[in-house]
């Protein structure tokens, strides 16, 4: 009889988060050298920040971007506190070939800092203050999804807090593994709407990862902030047609070619050489707006301009009062600036200036006479 290929495969049991759940073994400390111990190359910290998965890598970008050098300072002079060990999983590694080694879910940067200081003698030469920290306490549970209300607590509700590219890969690792959104809120002790967020955000990414768009393309920073602000709007979230799990929070559809013009317009392109329309953060909701009015999109689309698009999300008088107003408030500011010294002399100093100023002057003149003539002021 054939295998019928199209069966629903058997749902794997969700593993119980709850901190009681631990085996007896998984509640005990044990002592292991700094030497067996290996960062993890799915710490969350890593999620805006390129790396190999090596040890060397991995070890480099903590010292680099992540501060190491108080830790450092605490731990040769203190010795490691017993009170915070490591949590750890036996798991493969890809660096060993597969081969499964004791891998630190919480505490990198700890054991990063403890690396550093073991392999350096010249810059740590007390030999009796390093032998202290050749062996760390650590709990070692069976399973990493175990760890991860423990993780959540400390990193997002607790005193640790992740930047939200963290939070939010930590967040989608849990749906992914059969969580939903009000359960995380409710094993993490944060908000759903939070929550919500992050794994929208970081679910896009991957979209458009799988569309060929690429953080490290950015034309100058990639900031997960700029993608979580602008699909906040629903302007936005029903122009891209996107379209999200109500349990999971994960993106369910999007329009794969407007994706892709949102993320040039925040990010721009290295490869195509294209400037981000969003130069910071505060111009965000100027975007999410514009998304709201088709002419102002074909605008966007035709000059890459904000501000020339955001015109079109207006009434024209509308538009008009206002950027009459500021012209307005900017003469007032040359006025106050200049009238101190009374008229304009021209001399051998500052003859080009002046007569600069005096051709700006006309031209402004014309304009403002070309708009009263086609306004009919």
């Amino acid at each position: 009889m054939a295998t019928n290929k199209t069966a629903r495969a058997v749902k794997q049991p969700t593993i119980d988060l709850r901190a009681h759940k631990r085996s007896a073994n998984e509640k005990q400390l044990q002592e292991k050298t700094v030497a067996e111990l290996y960062l993890d190359p799915r710490n969350p910290r890593l999620a805006e920040v390129a790396h190999t998965d090596t040890q060397a890598s991995i070890q480099k970008v903590l010292e680099d971007e992540f501060d190491l050098q108080p830790l450092k300072d605490s731990l040769y002079r203190n010795g490691f506190f017993y009170e915070e060990p490591l949590v750890a999983v036996m798991e493969p590694l890809a660096q060993l070939k597969g081969k499964k080694a004791l891998v630190a879910i919480e505490g990198n940067r700890r054991l990063a800092a403890l690396k550093s200081i073991l392999s350096s003698p010249a810059e740590f030469p007390d030999a009796a203050a390093r032998k202290r920290l050749e062996t760390v306490p650590v709990v070692i549970r069976d399973n990493r999804e175990e760890t991860l209300p423990f993780v959540g607590f400390r990193h997002i509700t607790g005193i640790v807090p992740w930047e939200s590219a963290a939070k939010a890969q930590y967040a989608l690792h849990l749906v992914k593994g059969g969580h939903t959104v009000d359960g995380i809120a409710h094993v993490i002790g944060n908000k759903t709407k939070d929550i919500e967020r992050w794994i929208r955000t970081q679910s896009l990414i991957e979209k458009a990862n799988e569309l060929g768009l690429k953080q490290e393309n950015a034309a100058k920073n990639f900031y997960f902030s700029y993608l979580l602000t602008s699909t906040d709007a629903p302007a936005t979230k029903k122009w891209l047609k996107l379209e999200t799990d109500a349990r999971k929070g994960t993106v369910k559809s999007v329009d794969g070619d407007r994706l892709g013009r949102l993320w040039t317009w925040l990010y721009g392109s290295k490869e195509d050489d294209a400037s981000p329309v969003i130069t910071e953060s505060r111009q965000i909701h100027k975007l999410n707006r514009v998304l709201a009015f088709s002419d102002a999109v074909k605008e966007l689309e035709k000059t890459g301009n904000l501000e020339r698009s955001f015109a079109h999300t207006k009434s024209r008088e509308e538009y008009l009062a206002e950027s009459l107003g500021r012209v307005r408030s900017d003469l007032q500011d040359i006025v106050a600036a200049v009238s101190a010294d009374g008229k304009l002399v021209e001399n051998e100093d500052n003859k080009e200036h002046v007569q600069t100023a005096k051709k700006e002057f006309k031209q402004v003149e014309t304009v403002l006479g070309n708009l009263r003539a086609v306004l009919g002021l």
